[in-house]
């Protein structure tokens, strides 16, 4: 064109250019003649920054990126959301990246081996400049996509650096965006692993206020840190706004909740929880199970222990007959049956339920009609009594 007709292309055809070189190349060797193209245009536009802002990502280029992305604002040119998008995008995953491990082959020995080393180099500190850029299209009036600002809060928080996170939390509030519902959630989750208590107190209060609803591991995060500090009054409060608010409890609120009871040797909570824990379904963890069972025989409490095994058995042997765990359900009941332990009547049909189905059923009705001839003995002296 030029040559031939003294013909200079226009924007539109060197955006065009730019957009296969940068967009559509996979192999990275046409990245340096699409910057030698860009540095042939007289007054390159948004669009041109933008293709070449995203090529330079795309293959690794970060610095030349982020210079591109400053001489943007100089010529006062807002990029396109796209650009910004992929530009924040790639920043945060190379953030993320750098405090991963790569395996390394080790050669230099008779056998050669794998290790595992920390990933740092020249790609520390990526985090800063996506937060710059979060902050200088945000003045442009421009916010990136709310999957972005999610990426980006949730890299802050994993570095720690919460005021950050809070800054833009505020941005994303403020903004009504349709992400401020996660976001805190991140938020608050990051908070109550750093067990800082006060911030995430206000913050829950916060959610509260906003009328957003909390989800359970944002309940489970704030209730785990409670009761790792030794506020079981606070964390019994947000169990039962818990509650209020029809939020269902798992085995890791129930474990929380009954551990930091049983530490505090208030038995009669830490029972209470693991009971209710059992009634639902949840199986508790071995460890929170024989701290209560401890304290109700230290306090002679042997029936409070007694209805507990026979519960926690039988929670067992229903999970296994659900299961379809055929050998292990009929060990598990003969197991009971020798301890003098009889299954409720719903344990008992999902027994012969899951027998039936496998076609066993003759096998469960020995095992249960031997169980109910052991019994006789029993009925008879009370009547007689």
């Amino acid at each position: 064109m030029e040559t031939k007709f003294n013909c200079r292309p226009d924007n539109f055809v060197y955006n065009n250019m730019l957009y296969v070189l940068c967009k559509k190349d996979t192999s990275g060797e046409l990245i340096d003649v699409a910057l030698s193209i860009f540095r042939g245009i007289e007054s390159p536009d948004t669009y041109s920054y933008s293709n070449v802002l995203v090529g330079l990502c795309k293959f690794g280029r970060f610095e030349t990126a982020i210079e591109f992305f400053q001489e943007m604002g100089r010529a006062r040119l807002v990029p396109t959301r796209s650009a910004v998008n992929f530009l924040m995008r790639e920043l945060c995953l190379l953030s993320a990246k750098e405090g991963a491990v790569n395996e390394v082959r080790v050669h230099s020995s008779r056998k050669p081996y794998t290790i595992l080393v920390p990933n740092v180099g020249p790609k520390s500190g990526a985090i800063r400049p996506a937060v710059g850029v979060f902050w200088a299209v945000c003045d442009l009036g421009l916010l990136p996509s709310t999957f972005v600002i999610i990426q980006l809060i949730t890299e802050l928080c994993r570095l720690g650096k919460m005021t950050e996170a809070f800054e833009i939390l505020k941005v994303v509030e403020e903004r009504k965006l349709n992400c401020v519902a996660e976001g805190y959630s991140i938020v608050m989750r990051a908070l109550c692993e750093y067990r800082l208590v006060e911030e995430a107190s206000h913050l829950f209060g916060r959610m509260l206020s906003l009328e957003l609803k909390p989800k359970l591991v944002v309940y489970n995060s704030i209730i785990c840190m409670l009761c790792k500090v030794g506020r079981l009054d606070d964390a019994q409060r947000v169990f039962q706004i818990m509650s209020k608010k029809r939020c269902l409890p798992d085995s890791v609120t129930y474990t929380a909740l009954v551990h930091a009871y049983g530490e505090a040797r208030n038995w009669e909570v830490a029972y209470d929880l693991l009971m209710e824990m059992l009634g639902l379904g949840w199986i508790p963890h071995f460890h929170a199970y024989t701290l209560v069972d401890k304290l109700l025989r230290e306090h002679e409490r042997i029936d409070l222990s007694n209805k507990l095994e026979r519960k926690l058995e039988s929670q067992i042997l229903h999970k296994h007959c659900k299961a379809g765990q055929l050998e292990a359900a009929y060990e598990k009941l003969r197991s009971m049956f020798e301890k003098g332990f009889y299954p409720p009547m719903y344990v008992r049909d999902a027994f012969e339920h899951a027998f039936q189905k496998h076609g066993k059923l003759e096998i469960a009705r020995e095992l249960l009609q031997n169980m109910d001839k052991a019994c006789e003995p029993s009925k008879t002296e009370i009547r007689s009594s």
